[in-house]
This record gives structure tokens, C-alpha cells and sequence, in this order.
């Protein structure tokens, strides 16, 4: 998992992937148990974790809404699953999710589409969690709006081509991070 470390545009995205891969062992994704609630207290407001249920397609459980993306978004999902969302948010981030337990590294996009009636965009943070070491039992997401002039600014982290159209996604793209004690 050694490769050259991709860079994100929210401050607070790259320095969750920090926090992540300082709690990461051995090249395998943190423990769940190794995090605390209040490590998260920089991000709280801004992540949503996820219990995985069942082995090969799973079922995704929101166990955390952080109060910020209710707000954002008009209602906590705490208790809901992937299935509850609308059938084009859950066809968006169900893959997403798959990936990020296939490949059991981050993934990191930008998505931009109608909420509440206006155009908005955020970038997105999905870090995988293993209780066992194997099974990538929770996800931890973090999304944060971005402003017009960080969308402008921003260094692009995806594939070249044109920015998104509203109400499309820049797709999940594998963040290549280097673990901490390895070398490139």
C-alpha cells in the first residue's frame, strides 16, 4: 500500500486521512476500537460511520450522523441504511462503499449536485476499519462542502477531463497513501 500520496483539497479531509493512517498497523486498516470518540472531535460534525453487515454484498448501517452533514442534508440517518437513501444516491455510493471494502484503502471524491434546491458540492473521505484485521466491518465517511472558490482552486485529485455537472460525481478514485514506516 506504499504509493505516492494523492492530496485532498478540505483541509479537514487530509488531516483525517492522517489521523487514519497513524491508527493504521502493519499496512491494514485501524481497529475501530483503537479510535476514540473524542480523537473524532475535530470531524464529528462532518462524518457518518457505518456498520457493515454480511460478507460479500453488505448491508450498510448509519451508527453515527454527524450534526453538520443533518443540516446539510435535512435529517439525521442514524439507524437507516444504504436502501432507505433514494435509488440514485444508493446506485452512487453502494459501489462506492464495495470498493472501499475490496480494496481496503481509501477512496476520495468530489460530488456535486442539487440539495435543498441549490448546486453543491463536496468532497467526500471514505476510510475503511477492520475489528479483525480481515473484514472491513465499519466505514468512516467524512464530506465537507466546498466553496465556489475551493472548487476553482482546487489541485484536480481525479481523473483529467471537465469538471462535473451538476448533479454528477468526479467517481470514486483509490487514495494512494503511503503507511506510516514504509517507504516508496
Amino acid at each position: 500500500m506504499t504509493k505516492e500520496r494523492t492530496e485532498l483539497a478540505t483541509p479537514s479531509l487530509s488531516g483525517l486521512l492522517e489521523f487514519w493512517l497513524t491508527k493504521s498497523v502493519a499496512g491494514r486498516p485501524p481497529v475501530p476500537s483503537s479510535i476514540s470518540p473524542a480523537d473524532l472531535r475535530p470531524w464529528k460534525d462532518n462524518i457518518a460511520v457505518f456498520e457493515v453487515i454480511g460478507e460479500e454484498a453488505g448491508t450498510f448501517v448509519y451508527s453515527y450522523y454527524g450534526k453538520a452533514l443533518a443540516a446539510a442534508f435535512g435529517q439525521s440517518r442514524l439507524g437507516a441504511t444504504l436502501d432507505d437513501l433514494p435509488p440514485e444516491q444508493r446506485a452512487l455510493l453502494q459501489p462506492e462503499y464495495e470498493t472501499v471494502r475490496r480494496e481496503r484503502l481509501p477512496v476520495a471524491r468530489v460530488h456535486t449536485a442539487v440539495f435543498g434546491g441549490r448546486t453543491r458540492s463536496f468532497e467526500r473521505l471514505v476510510l475503511p476499519m477492520s475489528s479483525d484485521g480481515v473484514g472491513i466491518d465499519k466505514l468512516l465517511v467524512a464530506a465537507y462542502e466546498m466553496t465556489p472558490r475551493e472548487l476553482a482552486a482546487r489541485t484536480p485529485i481525479y481523473s483529467p477531463g471537465p469538471a462535473p455537472a451538476p448533479g454528477s460525481s468526479s467517481g470514486p478514485i483509490p487514495l494512494t497513501v503511503q503507511k506510516p514506516g514504509a517507504s516508496a
